[in-house]
């Protein structure tokens, strides 16, 4: 293939989808949702800092489009010692061990708080 071409897909794949009026539209709209869904993020908030009095928001990376790196914000779901419980219980259930070793999941987890349990249920973790 001519390089010339390739060069130019390569720059035409970097511009943004949609151009002003898209970006118009996905700064209105979270603009908009932000208004709305504002007290209801407020709940969440004193939910979880009332729950066990930790930080509310979690934030880690993950890899976005392109690959590129972005830094995620969540509401809390898990107690803020989470790995010193984890072992704790291990210790007093090896069965639970056993479970974790096989699938890195537990039915029952005890580092996520009681509003997590709600949150997860519900889909409302970010």
């Amino acid at each position: 293939m001519n390089t010339k071409l390739i060069r130019q897909s390569d720059e035409l794949a970097s511009l943004p989808v949609g151009g002003f009026l898209k970006r118009s539209f996905d700064v209105f709209a979270a603009i908009l949702a932000l208004i709305l869904l504002g007290p209801l993020f407020l709940l969440f908030s004193c939910l979880v800092k009332l729950s066990d009095g930790g930080p509310v928001l979690y934030g880690h990376r993950r890899i976005g489009r392109g690959g590129n790196a972005f830094y995620c914000l969540k509401f809390r779901t898990m107690v803020t010692d989470g790995d010193a419980v984890l072992e704790a219980h291990f210790v007093a259930n090896p069965q639970a061990h056993a479970e974790w070793v096989a699938a890195r999941k537990l039915q029952v987890d005890p580092r996520v708080t009681t509003v997590g349990i709600v949150l997860r249920k519900l889909s409302l973790v970010e």
